[in-house]
């Protein structure tokens, strides 16, 4: 008897981001979108000063960044609801951090020079390498095994997830860079902190929607280990 073949698999990547930045705005990940916008805003606060003490600032707030990142990439690929507190304790405990940085300066460094090289050749490289932190966190791989995993995962699916990053991570952080070359908060003041707050908010909405892509090609979820049940008393049944 022959066994219907399986629907394959579709990704909508407007559908994705668009739920993912609903998401967003809700509990727990409206939360984790806060502190990570604070941390923008403190970093820009932080941009003009050159001195030591704003320099190990400047660090040390990068370094929540990441582990926010983490704590919405586990909440995402996800189907378990917890408050943000859980989301980031468990990112702690995951012990991916350096997987994750790792991971990120490989792809984007790859991507930057796809794109210098030829912009379509950025593009492709996104579109290979979308899935690339996502699998770090998830499988606790370094960036190696990150990279074939992401490459396998995406194949046939290269033009969503290529299209997710693409508006999610390439297209924010290229106008940022594009502006801080410019000298474009000399110009428009106010209005360049609002555009930087928008392109972190986008990049979040790309954490989200490519956890989820993840998930739906076939990744691993995020797993938490249950609470140990509680000890039955010896007078009990």
């Amino acid at each position: 008897m022959e066994h219907p073949s399986e629907a394959p698999i579709q990704l909508r990547p407007g559908s994705l981001i668009a739920n993912g930045l609903r998401d967003l705005f809700r509990p727990p990940l409206g939360l984790l979108l806060l502190i990570d916008l604070l941390i923008f805003g403190a970093l820009a606060s932080l941009s003009d000063q050159v001195d030591g003490a704003s320099l190990f600032g400047a660090i040390l707030l990068t370094v929540v960044s990441a582990f926010v990142q983490i704590a919405l990439t586990l909440a995402a690929a996800s189907e378990e609801r917890r408050s943000a507190d859980e989301w980031v304790k468990l990112a702690f405990k995951r012990g991916v951090f350096w997987r994750f940085i790792l991971t990120g300066i490989v792809t984007m460094v790859a991507v930057f020079v796809g794109l210098l090289a030829l912009v379509i050749g950025g593009l492709i490289l996104g579109a290979m390498l979308g899935l690339a932190l996502t699998v770090a966190i998830q499988e606790r791989v370094w960036p190696s095994p990150a990279i074939r995993r992401s490459i396998a995962l995406s194949k046939g699916h290269r033009m969503p997830i290529g299209s997710i990053f693409a508006i999610t991570f390439i297209l924010p952080n290229a106008l940022l860079q594009a502006g801080a070359q410019l000298r474009w908060e000399r110009e428009l003041g106010l209005a360049w902190d609002a555009l930087g707050a928008i392109a972190t908010i986008l990049t979040l909405v790309g954490v989200v929607a490519l956890a989820r892509a993840y998930v739906a090609l076939g990744g691993r979820p995020t797993e938490i280990t249950p609470a140990a049940p509680p000890l039955r008393s010896s007078n009990e049944g």
